[in-house]
């Protein structure tokens, strides 16, 4: 339980972050190695075309976070489990511990919104797939920005009350079924930025990052543990 009445003040319960105040930042070097690329390997025309398609990328963003505070969760350190509000999250052995120390958790939901990813279609669509596919890691490193501000938003927000904050972690990865991802919308209610669920857990827009982070006076953001998790595919290995 959270027993900091400034930070209850501070983070209220529940909040959509204005567009207004959402910086996006996104890097060449990030793109290239979505497509298996150094900054090296690039020539001076892929690199233009990165760089201008990512200028028009965020002409097109329409960028949503918001987040819902908890300060009933309890973790279950033998079966590895998340109660938050009733529910129970099946979080795992890796997301579990690195909660465990947790007053609060804030769930949370962020979209670029649908038109970047409009655009990588129509491109795929029209025979240009280099020119899709360098649109589609741009979307994908567009939500991944816009829920880095919320998570530095979050951060510098409860530092003002003494406490940290974990890593964060989405359903579908560190072997958090993906499954879970309708018990944590339920718990998001009214906080999900627009974004619906298919019966299988696909988020839509797809270009969309949901998740859970820890809040706490003992707890801070370390460097991902990629060698304890066998997910190839995840968005924070190496970073």
């Amino acid at each position: 339980m959270v027993d900091n009445e400034i930070l209850v003040q501070l983070l209220s319960w529940a909040k959509e972050v204005t567009p207004e105040e959402i910086i996006l930042e996104v890097r060449i070097e990030q793109v290239l190695k979505g497509m298996g690329m150094q900054l090296s390997d690039a020539d001076p025309y892929l690199l233009d075309l990165i760089e201008g398609f990512i200028s028009t990328c965020k002409e097109l963003v329409s960028p949503r976070a918001a987040y819902v505070m908890y300060d009933n969760a309890s973790f279950d350190r033998t079966n590895y489990t998340t109660l938050v509000s009733g529910l129970e999250l099946n979080t795992g052995k890796i997301v579990t511990s690195f909660l465990k120390k947790s007053k609060a958790v804030i769930l949370f939901s962020c979209t670029c919104g649908e038109e970047v990813e409009k655009l990588s279609k129509s491109y795929i669509r029209d025979g240009h797939g280099l020119e899709g596919f360098i649109v589609d890691l741009i979307g994908s490193e567009l939500a991944e920005s816009i829920t880095e501000f919320l998570h530095n938003y979050i951060e510098n927000t409860v530092a003002l009350a003494g406490y940290g904050v974990s890593n964060r972690f989405s359903p579908g990865y560190c072997n958090w079924p993906v499954s879970d991802q309708h018990l944590l919308f339920s718990l998001l209610k009214d906080n999900n930025c627009g974004i619906e669920l298919t019966q299988s857990s696909l988020m839509l827009p797809i270009k969309s990052v949901s998740g859970i982070i820890g809040i706490g006076p003992s707890l801070k953001r370390t460097d991902y543990k990629c060698r304890i998790c066998k997910d190839e595919n995840c968005i924070m290995r190496e970073k």
